[in-house]
C-alpha cells in the first residue's frame, strides 16, 4: 500500500498535536528505519519498550513500524523520572498524562505498565520481536532489564539499547555502558 498525500497530512496533524519537551530520539530515526524495515507492517508484531518518557520513540514506532494487523507495543515506565532528570526541571507528575495524550491516536495498539521495570518484566509473557531498553541509566538497572527481557525476545529478534555513550555522570556504574557491556559478555556466543 503506497502512502498518499492525505496520509502524510494526517500523520503531520497527529504529530503537531503531540507534546514533547525533549528530543533524544530523532537522531536514531535513520538507523532505526534501516534496522527495523523487516518489521514494518508485519502482522502480529510485538514490541517491548522499557522506558517511554513522553512517548516520542513509541509514537515513531507506532507510525512507522507497528502498522500491521494485530501489531502491538508494550511500554514500561515509572512515569516518575530519575535523579538524572532533575536538571531538566520537568513536572513529572504529569508525565503519564503527556505520554497517554501523545499515543492517543494509536491507543488500541499499546499496553502501558506503570512501575519498576524489574518487577513488571517478571510478569510479562513473550515472545517479542523487538525489545528496546531505554529506562534507567544506572548500569545495574540496565543489566537487569537486559537479563529479564532476553528470555522474552524471539529467537532472531532484535534487542536495542539506548544511551551507550551517555556519560552525564562520571561514575561508570551510573551509566548504561557498563550494564550493556556486562550483559553482552554474559551472552557471548
Amino acid at each position: 500500500m503506497s502512502e498518499t498525500a492525505a496520509d502524510r497530512v494526517r500523520a503531520l496533524e497527529r504529530f503537531t498535536a503531540m507534546h514533547f519537551s525533549q528530543d533524544w530520539f530523532s537522531q536514531h530515526i535513520p538507523i532505526w528505519t534501516r534496522l527495523l524495515h523487516e518489521f514494518k507492517g508485519k502482522a502480529g508484531l510485538r514490541i517491548l519498550e522499557i522506558g517511554t518518557f513522553e512517548g516520542r520513540s513509541t509514537c515513531w514506532l507506532l507510525e512507522n513500524i507497528v502498522t500491521g494487523e494485530g501489531a502491538h507495543i508494550d511500554c514500561i515506565d515509572t512515569f516518575e523520572g530519575a535523579e538524572d532528570m532533575v536538571a531538566l526541571k520537568l513536572d513529572m507528575s504529569k508525565m503519564r498524562d503527556v505520554f497517554e495524550s501523545n499515543i492517543a491516536p494509536w491507543r488500541d495498539r499499546v499496553t502501558v505498565y506503570a512501575g519498576e521495570s524489574a518487577a513488571v518484566l517478571r510478569g510479562l509473557s513473550g515472545p517479542f520481536d523487538l525489545v528496546y531498553v531505554d529506562g534507567s541509566h544506572r548500569a545495574p538497572d540496565v543489566l537487569a532489564d537486559a537479563v529479564l527481557s532476553w528470555p522474552l525476545l524471539k529467537v532472531g529478534g532484535i534487542m536495542l539499547f539506548d544511551d551507550y555513550l551517555w556519560q552525564q555522570d562520571p561514575r561508570p556504574e551510573h551509566c548504561p555502558r557498563l550494564g550493556i557491556d556486562s550483559f553482552l559478555r554474559c551472552q557471548k556466543g
